[in-house]
């Protein structure tokens, strides 16, 4: 019963953040910080928490479109081979993630959401390695047709 309460806790929590990057772990579960112990870990500790479980949902969300599609995909590393131009969106989620041509998935720092919720599908995309993004954020997209940047964070290749 507890693992089935932090399985749809966790599973909220992804989803309100996807939908609304304003929510926190207190305002989500603002009775269960006790009982799951969150109330323990550091303002840090829950921000990478909710990363890993945001992108694990991501992966296990998209592995569940490709398999309603009859495609089998498989999520590698977090390490792009496929860096430089030559690239292309095919669908862009809210500006949140960007799917490229090459199957590979990308989650955009939230703090370039704005510039990359305009991006249109078909745009050119350079991939660039960046050290000056967000921690973990180490790719910049670079929209060729505009000239808009946005620090990404590589999710895996479909």
């Amino acid at each position: 019963m507890t693992t089935e309460v932090v399985f749809l806790c966790i599973g909220s929590l992804c989803f309100a953040e996807i939908a609304n990057s304003l929510l926190t772990f207190e305002q989500l579960f603002p009775a269960l910080q006790q009982q799951m112990g969150l109330h323990k870990l550091s303002a840090s500790e829950k921000e990478e928490l909710r990363a890993y479980i945001e992108g694990f949902l991501i992966k296990v969300i998209a592995s569940s479109q490709s398999s309603k599609l009859g495609k089998s995909k498989r999520f590698m590393s977090n390490v792009y081979a496929d860096v430089g131009d030559g690239h292309w969106i095919v669908e862009n989620i809210d500006g949140t993630y960007i799917i490229l041509e090459d199957g590979s998935l990308w989650q955009i720092d939230h703090l370039d959401k704005i510039d990359a919720m305009l991006w249109l599908p078909a745009s050119n995309i350079t991939v660039i390695e960046s050290t000056s993004g967000s921690l973990g954020y180490n790719y910049l997209l670079i929209n060729m047709d505009d000239g808009e940047k946005a620090h990404a964070k590589y999710m895996g290749q479909q």
